[in-house]
């Protein structure tokens, strides 16, 4: 064998045991791009035109700060699914048929708007929070013919049937569902919801229906350790309450951030879920938005009684964990452009 052809041989034999040796090669935008989206037809709240339901632009800026930011949220370890713990039941009803409660507050003039006296909250028999997720005492009542919800915050029934809350307000679903930012609203109570953002209790919740069609239509809300305190962007129209000198870091997320996975990370070959797939791929699509403070990184899946029966052998809450690790969160991460960030309400 002949010198050039001996070294053409091994050449061509150590491309290929390289080749093997080095494992599949990393996803490109268009490899990323090959699954077709899939059509859905499910339920969404709010307007389409809604920051809920509209798709991250492709010339959408990043946030100049972002790498920064995006470490800070890493650092709260891998994502989760709150879905029993800690999550939101929503109870769809119909108002006609549903019984009327005069809820009584727990605190003075904490009442948002659609709450005010006389009231009469329609509450349904079944309705509750359940587990743990009594801790916030969430809750959402939703008729979707009326396109109307009432949400709740620390909601309780007592024994002799008297219905109880911290925080009450109706959304009309036909709108964006965003309220004006506190200091522009009638009233600034009238900027506040059940959550710290400002945010509709339904608003980013993955609902069984969507996730068993394939596909999620909307943007998702998440919640980190890091929030920045006393400050916000829209679509939050409120801050967290904080000190800024309690140690939460200066480059943390305000309330109302939108982060985004990056496009070119190849979903389909990826070792999600099937049903981890069709998160992953509305956070491509529509990212998610910063809406509440948690203890870890998570998501929120809808968790009334029925719907926590169904997500049973579907959906668990350590689905994503394994592939969103904070290496590649960090890799394949990113906040969208805020904006300007607006300053909270002074405490009282």
């Amino acid at each position: 064998m002949s010198v050039l052809v001996r070294n053409l041989v091994f050449g061509v034999l150590a491309a290929a045991l390289s080749a093997c040796s080095q494992g599949p090669a990393e996803p490109t935008p268009t490899e990323a791009a090959e699954a077709k989206p899939v059509e859905s037809t499910t339920w969404r709240p709010f307007s389409d035109d809604s920051p809920w339901n509209t798709p991250i632009p492709k010339e959408a800026r990043t946030d100049p700060n972002s790498d920064a930011m995006i470490a800070e949220f890493a650092r709260g370890g891998a994502l989760y699914i709150n879905i029993k713990e800690w999550s939101v039941p929503i109870f769809y009803i119909d108002l006609e048929a549903t019984p009327k409660h005069d809820v009584i507050d727990l605190y003075e003039n904490r009442i948002g708007r659609g709450f005010e006296q006389p009231r009469a909250i329609p509450i349904p028999n079944d309705a509750g929070p359940s587990g743990p997720a009594s801790g916030t005492g969430y809750m959402a009542i939703v008729d979707k013919d009326r396109h109307l919800e009432w949400d709740l915050k620390q909601a309780f029934l007592r024994e002799d049937g008297l219905w109880f809350m911290g925080f009450g307000a109706v959304t009309n679903l036909r709108g964006s569902g965003v309220s004006k930012p506190w200091d522009e609203a009638e009233k600034p109570v009238y900027a506040a919801s059940a959550l710290p953002s400002g945010f509709p209790l339904s608003a980013g919740l993955i609902r069984v229906d969507e996730v068993k069609a394939g596909r999620i239509n909307h943007a998702l809300m998440f919640a980190y350790p890091g929030v920045r305190p006393n400050a916000f962007v829209p679509p939050a129209s409120t801050a967290l309450v904080g000190d800024a000198a309690s140690g939460a870091p200066k480059v943390g997320m305000p309330l109302g951030a939108r982060i985004q996975l990056d496009p070119a990370f190849n979903v389909e070959r990826s070792d999600l879920s099937p049903q981890g797939k069709v998160i992953a791929r509305a956070l491509q699509e529509y990212g998610a938005y910063l809406g509440d403070a948690a203890g870890g990184n998570v998501l929120f899946a809808e968790a009334a009684p029925d719907k926590l029966a169904e997500w049973e052998g579907i959906l668990a809450s350590g689905d994503l964990q394994a592939v969103f690790s904070p290496q590649m969160m960090k890799g394949y991460m990113r906040v969208v452009d805020m904006g300007e960030v607006r300053p909270g309400q002074p405490a009282p």
